[in-house]
């Protein structure tokens, strides 16, 4: 590749031009990812457009590697090869940061693992081409070096197979049980599209493919394709059900290892994807959460188990990866799965990526195979980076871009003479909640740079409290680029809460990045900056509605924490079960509900408290005879992914005594089939005020989940979290 060409890409990848910025100076060194050694210097180097010289030399340690001087007038870079020289200039429009001048500087760098991968399902929704190179550019820019390509899972098959047309011609995902249901919320066509607007369908043709791989490749990005095996293939099954148990239903996702005919099916399929991806020295098969029983109950597997003496489906899981890779290495390729592929044995030249945790990777390298960490509470961007309803609808937990910056691939458990196996890590983006490329950018964004960080930087060279400082100047560089960043490491939340001796509360906030002012009312307004400015803590001695906000720049950044309700009737009243609670999901015990603590979205958030197929009945005592008017409750819904439901009505009694009740309210409620993770909340006026000093709830439970539902027949759940009575 010329020079001319390199500058080319870096401008293509959304790198600023080198000699088109202001004649100010950078105001200070904001590199990400932090270089192995730098050296600063006195003073500054007008970059001028002669003054820059640029080689190659092969005899740096590592190929990716480079050298970057700016000393007495001049700039040098070098690289230990094309990728070298390419990421020392992107080092260099760091240190420019938009001007002309450059540091004077030393730097000699070179990452620390050569996997630096960043995953995207395109399976669950399909993305056009344009913005997987789009995409890729943003993967370059962080010096990402692996594009790890999910092409197939369940429902979506994306990849055009000439040899097997109907994978993506009979969009047999669309006929799939309840593919049309209402309580998934998706009405869709019959028909196959390759229309991008279109996220449930599309596939990429073979010519998109090549000119995806050519234009990686330009940016020293290998994409590791992933063909799902033997589970997870829902679409494939459903295409051609001759690879499936014959025990099993159409679509049922799982590939028959009793049929010889399937491993032809599956290496025919391999054999085209290797011819599509000439460079990638993997092929990933998957591998992962494969459920076993149709293998149980299928004659064909279970003669196979007779015929290869296999004692379990476990072994019959091994004798299955260890056919593909044995087919994988004859092609001169290696094969990559997920940790179940150890179940039953490893396959012998296998690289196992560790996602459910480390242990799958440890166990892996200590037996001498090459392992990527990818831990899914680190790493997983389809997890909330947000502690805010405000955030948009993700799955799992909580991986916010402080836990990312903490991920280190090589754990204390690896024996030292093993640790080279390791080859590095990368993040993993599922896409079932995600459905525009506006949403990726902002699952990916800003945590890819704290990836980009932990798997390029030595550990030496990794600091928090500088990566903070430097990512406020990341922002602005996203900005320029038109990246849709996600501002959620600005927004408050409380770390602690705590009721006093005299009945106040005391709350204190914090947000993920450090440094910034953040202002609050207890009015329930929108705060600006001339709300008043959060010091230590807020002390709060009566009813009030807390909201707070951060500030950058002086303008509002992030997402407003709202807390309604502090400090009302029922905060901490004696609560009594007449139903209780499941002891899965307390939500704290007893005084879960008067606590004043609220959910968020996530449905393992702790505060929640959870009542499987029973109705919630709950009965408050108020402490003294007072007027009352209403209850407030809040309730969480996740159709897609949960059990958990909104009751199908509410009914509430009052009393003085504790032993006669009053019926004030019965307030039935609709229900709402949106598959989106939703927080109702339901105010229940009782119509006129009640003296009261006991307040009896019930919330009736849906009990069975209803035909149509993904877990129609199940137990239904009840979510809450706090109970408000005024």
């Amino acid at each position: 590749m010329t020079h001319s060409k390199l500058f080319y890409l870096l401008a293509s990848t959304a790198i600023t031009a080198l000699f088109t910025a202001c004649a100010s100076k950078p105001a200070e060194i904001n590199v990400i990812p932090q270089p192995s050694h730098m050296t600063r210097g006195k003073g500054y180097v007008h970059l001028k457009g002669d003054n820059l010289t640029t080689r190659i030399d092969t005899t740096l340690t590592n190929p990716e590697g480079y050298r970057l001087t700016a000393d007495k007038g001049r700039v040098e870079v070098v690289g230990g090869s094309e990728a070298g020289l390419y990421y020392g200039l992107q080092t260099l429009d760091q240190l420019r940061d938009g001007t002309d001048y450059v540091p004077v500087v030393t730097i000699e760098d070179a990452p620390r693992f050569p996997w630096r991968g960043m995953h995207l399902d395109v399976s669950r929704h399909f993305f056009s081409k344009d913005f997987i190179k789009k995409y890729i550019d943003m993967l370059a820019y962080h010096r990402i070096n692996t594009f790890h390509w999910h092409l197939t899972d369940g429902i979506g098959w994306r990849l055009e197979i000439d040899k097997y047309p109907l994978l993506t011609q009979k969009a047999a995902w669309r006929k799939v049980k309840d593919a049309k249901s209402p309580w998934l919320g998706l009405e869709l066509s019959d028909e196959s599209r390759r229309d991008s607007s279109d996220t449930y369908g599309g596939y990429y043709t073979k010519e998109d493919v090549r000119e995806i791989v050519a234009y990686a490749k330009e940016r020293h990005i290998t994409i590791i394709p992933e063909i799902e095996m033997p589970g997870h293939s829902e679409a494939a099954t459903f295409a051609y059900p001759e690879y499936a148990c014959p025990t099993a239903k159409p679509g049922s996702g799982i590939y028959c290892p009793g049929r010889e005919e399937t491993f032809t099916f599956l290496t025919d399929i391999l054999d085209e994807v290797i011819e599509l991806f000439p460079d990638a020295p993997y092929i990933h098969i998957g591998g992962d959460e494969v459920g076993k029983e149709q293998w149980s109950q299928c004659p064909l597997c279970q003669q196979r188990k007779r015929t290869e003496g296999l004692k379990d489906e476990h072994e019959l899981q091994s004798y299955f990866v260890h056919r593909i890779e044995e087919h994988l290495n004859a092609k001169g390729k290696a094969m990559i799965g997920y940790d179940e592929i150890l179940e039953g044995g490893l396959a012998p030249n296998a690289t196992v990526m560790s996602w459910t945790g480390f242990q799958g990777g440890i166990k892996s390298a200590n037996a001498g195979h090459d392992v990527i960490m990818v831990p899914l509470d680190y790493v997983y961007f389809d997890h909330y980076q947000g502690q805010n309803p405000c955030e948009p609808q993700a799955w799992g937990g909580y991986n916010g871009v402080k836990r990312v910056y903490e991920f280190e691939p090589v754990r204390p458990e690896i024996a030292p003479d093993k640790v080279h196996h390791v080859i590095g890590g990368q993040a993993n983006l599922w896409t079932e909640s995600i459905r525009t490329p506006e949403h990726v950018e902002y699952m990916l964004l800003p945590r890819l740079a704290a990836l980009s960080e932990a798997l390029w930087s030595d550990t030496t060279a990794r600091d928090w409290k500088r990566f903070e400082r430097k990512l406020d100047r990341q922002y602005d560089r996203y900005a320029e680029q038109g990246w849709n960043y996600a501002e959620s490491a600005f927004t408050p939340y409380i770390t602690e809460q705590r009721f006093n001796d005299d009945g106040s509360l005391t709350i204190r906030l914090a947000t993920e990045l450090d440094g910034y002012p953040i202002y609050y009312t207890l009015d329930g307004t929108t705060p600006t900056d001339e709300s008043t400015l959060y010091a230590d803590s807020i002390v709060i001695d009566g009813p009030a509605r807390l909201t707070a906000l951060t500030y950058r720049n002086g303008s509002a950044v992030g997402c407003v924490l709202e807390v309604p309700y502090l400090l009302n009737k029922a905060t901490r009243a004696a609560v009594t079960y007449a139903t209780p609670y499941s002891p899965a999901y307390t939500g704290g015990g007893d005084s879960a509900l008067v606590d004043n603590r609220y959910a968020f979205k996530r449905g393992d958030d702790k505060a929640w408290q959870g009542f499987e197929k029973t109705d919630m009945e709950l009965t408050l005592d108020l402490g003294s005879v007072q007027s009352v008017s209403g209850v407030v409750l809040r309730f969480l819904q996740h159709i897609a992914s949960t059990s958990v439901m909104l009751p199908t009505g509410v009914t509430i009694w009052t009393s003085t005594d504790g032993n006669q009740y009053k019926a004030v309210a019965d307030w039935g409620i609709e229900p709402d089939t949106d598959s989106e993770v939703m927080i109702r909340s339901f105010d229940i006026p009782f119509g006129e005020a009640q003296d009261a000093r006991f307040v009896r709830i019930r919330a009736t439970n849906m009990g069975t989940l209803p035909e149509g539902h993904p877990r129609a027949g199940g137990s239904a759940w009840i979510f809450t979290d706090e109970v408000v009575v005024y």
